[in-house]
């Protein structure tokens, strides 16, 4: 089942954000299982970036074994868990 991940980040920036995935050398692209992602300013503050995968196993494991470990490596505090619902419909 498709689903949509945001996750909110009140010490992130865009630069904290184009370090970690730098260090999991993503580059312009998604990750295996990854369907779009975008992120920006958090109208919190902060940084937000959602994003759509083919499945919640997908973007969790992901975000566990990539993205929490990628913070750490680069000295950032990691944001905390993000929020996973379904999705009816991705139109591009």
């Amino acid at each position: 089942m498709t689903i949509a991940m945001m996750v909110d980040n009140p010490q992130g920036s865009e630069e904290v954000y184009e370090k970690v995935r730098a260090h999991m050398g993503l580059g312009s692209s998604v990750p295996p299982g990854g369907i779009l992602q975008f992120a920006g300013p958090s109208p919190n503050g902060g940084w937000r970036v959602i994003s759509v995968w083919e499945s919640e196993d997908d973007a969790r494991r992901f975000y566990d074994e990539r993205v929490r470990p990628a913070f750490d490596a680069i000295g950032a505090t990691a944001p905390g868990r993000p929020e996973i619902w379904p999705v009816h419909s991705v139109n591009k």
